[in-house]
């Protein structure tokens, strides 16, 4: 899933705010790229549980 924003726009998320935002499904050939090299190819569960772990090691999850 994604945020649901227009293209080209984006939604900030300052440490410690806490902020309700609505998902949609990722749509077309369901590919991802960019996100800090989070994702890159299409969307599956090994590739989304591969995106968690950069996340992590990458310093942008929590917990």
């Amino acid at each position: 899933k994604r945020l649901d924003i227009p293209a080209g726009t984006a939604v900030r998320f300052e440490p410690g705010e806490t902020k309700t935002v609505k998902l949609v499904e990722i749509a077309g050939n369901k590919v991802i790229r960019g996100g800090n090299n989070l994702a890159d190819g299409p969307v599956s569960t090994t590739g989304a549980k591969t995106a968690l772990q950069r996340a992590k090691e990458q310093g942008f999850a929590n917990g």
